[in-house]
């Protein structure tokens, strides 16, 4: 696709060394970062008028909900090979995310279920679509 740039690296490392970008889109990377260390970058590095849109987990696949306090949490991942692995996200409510990030400048304009289909499953995650305004 022309135009399409995709890189391997830290993203706040990353963002702190590129100009600014129209739109910043991420699938199920935003809940590994902590977000008073990600939301001041990606602030930083949206134009006026520049898009982000993020996936992050909201409920685990056991349905366990999400925090109302922004610290990270053990989270069971099932690889694909086999086996588990145990990361710490950030899985907060939506409230929580929308006020991380307008702290940081960035407005929240729509928030979209995305739910596991199958019933055994409880998983659901949010996509978020927000956008730095202009000044």
């Amino acid at each position: 696709m022309p135009g399409l740039r995709l890189f391997h690296a830290d993203a706040v490392d990353h963002l702190g060394r590129e100009e600014p970008y129209d739109v910043i889109y991420s699938v199920s990377a935003v809940h590994f970062f902590d977000p008073n260390r990600l939301f001041p970058a990606l602030a930083d590095r949206l134009v006026p008028g520049g898009r982000l849109y993020f996936t992050v987990l909201h409920t685990n696949s056991e349905g366990r909900a999400p925090s109302s306090t922004p610290t990270p949490r053990p989270e069971l991942l099932h690889l694909a090979g086999g086996g588990t692995l145990t990361l710490h996200m950030w899985v907060l409510t939506p409230d929580l995310w929308e006020s991380l990030l307008d702290q940081h400048g960035v407005e929240v304009r729509d928030v979209t279920a995305l739910d596991a289909p199958q019933e055994t499953n409880r998983a659901s995650y949010r996509l978020f679509e927000a956008r730095r305004p202009h000044n």
